[in-house]
């Protein structure tokens, strides 16, 4: 690629160039045919609302993260392109870039924006533009783009308060039909300053790293010091779910992003022709609290007495309060996950929505500190705005932590799977990064569980794409750095709607799998590492819709799985704990469990004690019990799975 032999030097994702004359007059048209417009200095007020949303009715019509509105001036004319970057301009800089129009029915022409680009790709283009021609040209940052988009306009829209199919392309045609594409650049009606598809076609990268707004009047803001998403604006052809559809995400005010590494079918960007503003970025947000004083140091090893059963409540703090708007939300939390962190702190992690296909679907946290009997209160772990952050599933191996977790465009299909690591505890994480992209021949959707093999090997076990088709295991031998899909399906071993992983090893090596799904509950065991998988038979009735099981092999060698009575065959119904020391084939103690419910998960400390962490809507119960008040449980008969 030529821009691999392109000397530049960066800042803030720009180039540093000597202070250059911008173009006279109102319009400039460049070496590759691209129409650039001027956009005057000014000011205006940048976001909605003086405070987050507190009410359905005001989240339905702006987001968290929009508020403090704050006065912002920009200080400096500029020149900005007139429409999107186009394929044909893009590939005059990367020629092979071509081998990527028409993924997904997407952006096939010379003249459709160009998508499937990284943030730093965005950054390069412009930087090799700006040596081709000797100017400043550069990304947007977050506030001139949104500057350049309102044009003078106070309104919802630079259109006003409504935006038609007749005047942007977000998804739906004007004869009603879906048009999930782009369209050729410039075919709609520009703003005040000349510039087309501002709202909708695809979303646009910018300059900064996403954070969190600040109140008081600002000037050539350039965003945050450092964050883990860089900042997308204007929307795209991409359908929503919200009861006012895609449109709501294509106002003015609306904030989105996307992982830097994230090159997807709905992103791309346009040009800004002049100086990089020598602002400073605000500094990086406020941790939140479940980040917040972590003191650091071994897990204490004392606890309960493990000769003598022992069972807690733990659930004193948890619970979200319904009025919540953002960044988490009050009415539904679900598919939890739960670790004992190498201090001893518990760390539980849930995802949190008004509705789990929806947009706003983050991921929210409790920490439990060592010594402590009540959580922390609820706050906010992890999420990329309007990008469907799904399915937590965190993992320690006594030293670091493992967080997984979807990207998702579909509701929680069309999914990138993506990592970060802690190596303190959860008080600092590392930048995220795609380590399954949706352009994967096996590309898969939701984690659902992990463990690390005997052989040092991270598991994942993971749900299929697009209606859980497949469900198979990502194994990494190098820390997570690469990952290996294997070819064994579970659906297809079971022959039925089978999904949601409950994964653990068994102490001959091989991997065993609990799924969701008919009656019995079907099992499966893998022996080359889910490349082939064999049936297992188990005793337990199938579970269904608002259920995962979750499977831990304890530290002294037994296998406990969580589960549900459907067919009150076992207590009546609710949750149960059951126990085997022959890695399932019998299960001699099993017992009711009060509390926890959902998409359960477990974990285990170093002093013994297991953790069952389940949440349902609002209500979110843990557990703690030792093995010893398991094995307090009677026996399944021969007849209980009859």
């Amino acid at each position: 690629m030529p821009w691999l032999a392109t000397a530049i030097t960066f800042l803030c994702g720009t180039t540093v160039l000597a202070a250059a004359e911008l173009p006279t007059g109102k319009e400039h048209t460049n070496s590759l045919g691209m129409k650039l417009v001027r956009v005057e200095a000014g000011e205006f007020v940048m976001g909605s609302g003086e405070v987050p949303p507190r009410t359905r009715e005001e989240w339905d019509a702006r987001e968290w993260d929009e508020a403090p509105a704050h006065k912002v001036k920009i200080s400096k004319p500029c020149f900005m392109g007139a429409t999107e970057v186009t394929n044909v301009q893009y590939e005059q800089f990367d020629p092979e870039h071509k081998k990527l129009r028409g993924k997904h029915g997407v952006s096939k022409l010379d003249d459709e924006p160009v998508v499937m680009v990284t943030w730093q790709q965005a950054v390069d283009f412009c930087a090799w533009l700006a040596k081709k021609e000797g100017k400043p040209y550069r990304l947007p940052t977050e506030a001139e783009w949104e500057y350049a988009c309102r044009a003078g306009t106070t309104t919802a829209y630079h259109t006003g308060d409504t935006l038609t199919p007749e005047q942007a392309n977000f998804g739906v045609a004007t004869n009603e039909k879906k048009r999930l594409t782009t369209v050729a650049v410039g075919g709609y009606k520009p703003n005040a300053w000349g510039l087309h598809d501002m709202h909708g076609n695809i979303a646009e990268w910018c300059l900064d790293w996403y954070g969190p707004y600040e109140a008081g009047e600002q000037s050539d803001p350039v965003g945050r010091a450092d964050g883990w998403a860089r900042v997308t604006r204007g929307w795209s052809y991409l359908p929503a779910s919200h009861k006012l559809g895609a449109v709501r995400y294509c106002r003015s005010a609306n904030r989105s992003g996307h992982l830097p590494d994230d090159a997807n079918r709905v992103t791309g960007f346009r040009v800004v022709l002049g100086e990089m503003p020598t602002t400073k970025p605000l500094p990086v947000a406020e941790p939140p609290l479940n980040q917040r004083d972590v003191k650091q140091g071994p897990a204490p090893k004392d606890g309960p007495d493990a000769t003598k059963p022992y069972f807690a409540d733990l659930a004193k703090g948890l619970s979200v309060p319904k009025d919540m708007w953002g960044p988490i939300y009050g009415a539904w939390n679900h598919f939890s996950t739960i670790a004992v962190c190498p201090n001893g702190d518990l760390l539980a992690v849930w995802y949190t929505c008004t509705q789990e296909e929806g947009r706003e679907c983050a991921q929210a946290a409790c920490r439990l500190r060592a010594g402590s009997d009540k959580w922390d209160t609820p706050s906010f772990f992890f999420g990329t705005p309007d990008c469907n952050t799904h399915a937590p599933v965190l993992l320690s191996d006594g030293k670091r932590l493992y967080h997984f977790f979807t990207q998702s465009f579909a509701g929680w299909d069309d999914a990138a799977d993506c990592m970060r690591v802690s190596e303190d505890s959860g008080a600092t994480w590392s930048k995220p990064r795609v380590i399954l992209s949706r352009e994967d021949p096996l590309r898969m959707s939701q984690p659902c569980s992990a463990f690390v093999a005997a052989n040092g090997k991270l598991v994942l076990a993971v749900d299929g794409d697009f209606g859980h088709r497949d469900e198979r295991i990502m194994t990494s031998a190098d820390g997570g750095k690469t990952w290996t899909v294997s070819k064994g399906d579970l659906r297809k071993a079971a022959g039925k709607y089978a999904i949601h992983p409950a994964s653990v090893q068994r102490a001959d090596g091989a991997f065993l799998t609990f799924l969701r799904g008919p009656d019995p509950m079907p099992a499966f065991a893998s022996k080359d590492e889910g490349e082939t998988w064999e049936p297992v038979p188990t005793p337990f009735p199938g579970i269904s819709v608002g259920q995962k099981a979750a499977a831990l092999k304890l530290a002294g060698g037994g296998l406990l799985l969580c589960s549900f009575d459907n067919k009150k065959q076992l207590f009546g119904g609710g949750t149960f704990a059951a126990l085997s020391f022959d890695d399932g084939k019998t299960w001699p103690h099993v017992r009711k469990v009060e509390g926890p419910t959902g998409y359960m998960s477990l974990a285990q400390g170093p002093n013994g004690v297991i953790y069952l962490l389940g949440p349902n809507g609002s209500n979110i119960r843990c557990v703690a019990f030792n093995e010893a008040w398991l094995r307090d449980g009677k026996p399944l008969k021969p007849n209980d799975n009859k």
